[in-house]
């Protein structure tokens, strides 16, 4: 016969036994554990801008056109007197290197925008002929294809939004052009729209899904025009609205929900005027230049729109710094004094290229710098 343990002794066991288990029970139960927050991706709102310096094209040339994607700046194209240019030169935003690539054929009076990844080249002029080439660049990839405009034709204008780059009016031999050549850069595909009125040496911009092309002149009847005509990438709708001053030869830029158009000519000389369109409020206001010109560039980034250069009764350095948010104006200078020159803007920098001097041709690069 087996020994019995004493009862007290079983009941002391089994509550060992059942304050064990409980102790396990609470020790394994697990409190939630909640996963990881995604942090909201902040996009830097660059509130300051300042001069920070000068680099060098590969060669100086007047009447190219500058494009930015990604973290690149592209000047394309151009003319220094004897020559045509096919020439690309690739500036780095994060490296501060320079790259260099050609165009499907040399010339100038070309126009550039972007959408996405991509910037597209289209048009110009070579001496003997108008060209119908667009060159496009993917920024992400560093690959080039290429594409067709409707018409061929010089003095366009192009702006890009959501996946759609436009390229609108323009003049050849034939006659000034209302055509519109609408690129997607997602499908890869072309299609054709109308402006209101045919015209060259107008100016474009985009913000939000709009698109607006202002201004302009017909080089045959030497009509100038304040016309605008606004693109609606959403919807593929047409609107229009009115300059405060009838000019061409003027430069246009966004920031934010703001397009600003400034400078040109008009039937009385050299333009100040400055016109201002709202996106969000789908209002017009209008503002003044420090001085009138034409043949300025225009590039914007952050809360700031910079409209540089430019010809008034000389050659201008002058830049004109304008704050989306403050509604003010401040102005800083370039390096030289040129008109025809390009720029555009990339992460954190805003550069202007190229141009032309009083007796030569500029490869001069001016650097501006946007901060917090």
């Amino acid at each position: 016969m087996k020994n019995k343990l004493p009862k007290a002794v079983i009941y002391g066991l089994a509550l060992l036994l059942l304050q064990y288990l409980y102790s396990c029970k609470k020790s394994d139960t697990l409190s939630p554990i909640n996963p990881p927050q995604r942090q909201p991706v902040t996009v830097p709102v660059y509130t300051k801008v300042q001069f920070s310096g000068t680099s060098a094209l590969s060669a100086a040339r007047q009447n190219l056109v500058a494009g930015a994607a990604g973290n690149k700046i592209l000047f394309a194209g151009g003319f220094n007197g004897p020559s045509f240019f096919s020439t690309v030169d690739i500036f780095d935003v994060p490296t501060g290197t320079w790259t260099s690539a050609m165009l499907n054929g040399a010339r100038e009076n070309l126009s550039a925008a972007s959408a996405g990844s991509k910037i597209a080249f289209a048009g110009g002029y070579s001496g003997d002929s108008y060209s119908s080439n667009v060159d496009i660049y993917d920024a992400t990839s560093n690959t080039w294809s290429q594409g067709q405009l409707s018409v061929a034709r010089q003095n366009l204008a192009a702006a890009g939004a959501g996946n759609k780059i436009l390229f609108a009016g323009g003049f050849n031999p034939s006659a000034n052009a209302a055509d519109v050549d609408i690129y997607d850069v997602l499908a890869g595909t072309w299609t054709t729209s109308q402006l209101s009125v045919p015209r060259a040496m107008l100016a474009a911009a985009a913000a939000g899904n709009k698109i607006v092309f202002a201004g302009g002149t017909n080089t045959r009847t030497g009509t100038i025009y304040a016309t605008v005509d606004i693109y609606d990438v959403t919807t593929g709708v047409w609107s229009t609205a009115t300059l405060s001053e009838a000019r061409y030869g003027l430069s246009a830029a966004s920031a934010g929900t703001k397009i600003v158009f400034a400078g040109g000519s008009n039937a009385a000389g050299n333009s100040s005027a400055v016109d201002i369109y709202d996106i969000s409020t789908n209002r017009w206001t209008t503002a003044t230049l420090s001085e009138a010109r034409y043949g300025l560039s225009a590039a914007g980034g952050g809360t700031k729109i910079l409209f540089a250069g430019g010809y008034s009764n000389s050659l201008s350095s002058t830049v004109d710094i304008y704050d989306i948010t403050t509604n003010s104006w401040t102005s800083g200078q370039l390096s030289e004094a040129r008109a025809g020159l390009a720029g555009a803007c990339a992460g954190n920098k805003i550069l202007f290229g190229g141009g032309y001097l009083s007796s030569d041709f500029s490869k001069t690069v001016d650097v501006f710098t946007l901060s917090n």
